[in-house]
């Protein structure tokens, strides 16, 4: 395992680092500074990262145009006939116009009262920090509460049903990791209780690497993957995720 340690973390100083933005769905948040516009911007561009890359940069960069230089402002001013209007033949996939207008009009409410989704999560502590699972649940039942659609509630899977929570997981790593390429704005949870996000390039490299012998790609795998890695870097596991994606991208063989 030390033999391992010592390889990932080559491969984290290889591929983390800002070369890495400028393809990756997380070029979206960084075009901003203002707090909420980083939010809004990450937890869009998270939730459409399925599927194929360059499909889903594409929708992102349609999303995104609309949206302007300030996506707080856009959903504090949501007007639902100009949406309508933006999004009536938007496609992507399982996802269609009507769920982007959902999210944005839920987002106009949860910003109308709160400051931001951190402090969402903030107002929830009980200790000193919220665990992933908690902030993915959290999130999932505000997002998804009062809105009866199966196809935008599969942007916001909850944990409690055993889903991996990839993008929800991918978001929360945006926001709370400080790094070269992860932005780190939260306060509400620690980098050391975050959740690899699952996806299946992520599932197969670690079941090759041993990090894993659980079969299915749910929330068990990503917390058993995640506490192996906690065993390398037990403040930042998830650090990991930058090498073993790319991993399983450019098939390097190990």
């Amino acid at each position: 395992m030390k033999k391992l340690k010592v390889l990932l973390d080559e491969l984290v100083k290889k591929y983390e680092t800002s070369d890495f933005i400028k393809n990756d769905p997380i070029q979206f948040p960084h075009r901003y500074t203002n707090k909420q516009d980083i939010e809004i911007s990450g937890l869009i561009a998270s939730a459409l990262a399925y599927g194929k890359r360059e499909m889903f940069i594409k929708k992102l960069e349609y999303i995104h145009s609309i949206l302007g230089d300030s996506p707080h402002d856009f959903c504090m001013n949501f007007n639902k006939q100009k949406c309508a209007e933006y999004f009536s033949n938007f496609r992507y996939r399982f996802n269609c116009g009507e769920d982007i207008i959902f999210l944005l009009e839920k987002l106009n409410r949860i910003y109308k009262n709160h400051c931001s989704l951190d402090d969402v999560l903030l107002n929830n502590l009980q200790s000193e920090s919220i665990s992933a699972k908690q902030a993915t649940k959290l999130l999932s039942e505000l997002l998804c509460s009062q809105i009866n659609s199966k196809s935008y509630c599969y942007l916001f899977p909850n944990p409690l049903a055993n889903s991996a929570c990839k993008r929800l997981n991918l978001f929360l790593k945006w926001m709370v990791r400080k790094s070269p390429v992860d932005l780190g704005i939260w306060q509400s949870i620690k980098a050391k209780d975050l959740i690899i996000p699952l996806d299946v390039h992520v599932a197969k490299v670690s079941r090759n690497l041993g990090l894993t012998t659980r079969k299915a790609n749910d929330w068990q795998t990503a917390e058993e993957i995640t506490a192996r890695l906690r065993e390398f870097d037990a403040d930042d596991p998830v650090k990991y995720d930058y090498a073993l994606f790319d991993i399983g991208i450019e098939k390097i063989v190990l």
